[in-house]
């Protein structure tokens, strides 16, 4: 490929894209940049060095490669497929697929139509339930008596 470098047409970033081009590999960014800078017959200065390595920085076509050495993006490789972690949230294992739609699997005993979990030997309470709800019951009523006792201008005693 022959390589045709008119200093007054092509900038910085198209002459250190046909040099990579040839070269074929990354270059460090001082050897670069001094054969960018000779093309062009400037003189090599902290400042052009400088400019010179922000315009390749900002240039989409370049990847930097580490270790000092710049190369062309079109040289890294492609990702081909995406992964999607498997995450456990509260005890259910969550999977995504392609749709990225979450499919739930539920750990051994638990419900899955109320989210609840019983152990082993666990089962329905019976009595101790029943005795709860009474309970309840009661202090039902006990709150019903003292707001009938607060429309009635009364109040209970003892509070504000």
């Amino acid at each position: 490929m022959a390589q045709s470098f008119d200093q007054g047409k092509l900038s910085g970033t198209d002459i250190a894209y046909e040099l990579l081009q040839s070269h074929g590999r990354p270059m460090n960014y001082r050897d670069l940049i001094g054969l960018i800078l000779q093309k062009k017959e400037l003189p090599e200065s902290p400042e052009r060095i400088s400019a010179m390595l922000t315009q390749i920085n900002l240039d989409t076509r370049f990847a930097y490669a580490g270790s000092g050495e710049w190369g062309l993006k079109v040289w890294l490789p492609t990702r081909t497929s995406k992964r999607m972690p498997s995450i456990t949230l509260m005890n259910k294992s969550v999977a995504y697929d392609d749709e990225d739609t979450a499919k739930t699997s539920l750990p051994d005993g638990e419900d899955p139509e109320n989210g609840e979990h019983r152990y082993e030997g666990e089962g329905d309470l019976g009595e101790a339930e029943d005795a709860l709800d009474d309970e309840e019951d009661e202090d039902q009523e006990d709150t019903e008596e003292e707001d009938e006792e607060e429309e009635d201008g009364g109040g209970p005693k003892g509070r504000w």
